[in-house]
C-alpha cells in the first residue's frame, strides 16, 4: 500500500492545513472513504479509518439533507467536547476532512484554509468513481 503522506498530495496538506492553528490532523479522501492523502499529524492506519468514518458521517449528512429539502451539502461540522470535525467537498467525488486541537479552536479561519485549497487545486484533486466489474466480465462471475 502507497503511503499517503508520502505523495505530493500529503506534502500539500501539510502546506496548506497542517500549519494552520487550531488543526490537528487532515485527511483528503475519495467520496466513498478512500484515503488519497494525510499530514504528517496522522499516520496511515488512524488516516484510512478517519477517512472511512468520515465517508459515512458524510453519507449520513447527505441523507438529512435529501430529507430536509436543503438542496445539497456544502460542508459537515461534528462537535464533541475534544474536538470539532470538519468536512468539505474538495474536488469531483473527492472530500477534505479536518480534526481540530480542540473545541475552541477557530472554525472560520480553519474551513477558509479549505476552502482555499480545494479552491486553488481543486482539479487536480478529483476521483474517478470506483465501480464494480460488469457481470460477466473479466474477473466477473458468471452464472
Amino acid at each position: 500500500m502507497q503511503d499517503t503522506h508520502t505523495n505530493s498530495l500529503g506534502w500539500l496538506l501539510d502546506q496548506e492545513l497542517g500549519t494552520v492553528e487550531g488543526v490537528r490532523y487532515a485527511v483528503l479522501m475519495s467520496g466513498d472513504g478512500l484515503l488519497k492523502a494525510r499530514t504528517a499529524t496522522i499516520g496511515q492506519d488512524d488516516g484510512e479509518k478517519f477517512a472511512a468514518l468520515t465517508a459515512a458521517l458524510r453519507a449520513a449528512g447527505k441523507a438529512w439533507d435529501e430529507f430536509t429539502g436543503g438542496g445539497g451539502m456544502r460542508q459537515l461540522l461534528i462537535e464533541s467536547v475534544g474536538c470539532i470535525g470538519l468536512t468539505t467537498t474538495a474536488a469531483r467525488n473527492t472530500m477534505l476532512s479536518v480534526c481540530t486541537t480542540g473545541p475552541d479552536a477557530d472554525v472560520g479561519l480553519i474551513s477558509h484554509h479549505m476552502v482555499r485549497l480545494a479552491t486553488r487545486v481543486g482539479h487536480e484533486l478529483g476521483t474517478a468513481e470506483r465501480v464494480p466489474p460488469a457481470e460477466g466480465a473479466e474477473g466477473g462471475r458468471t452464472a
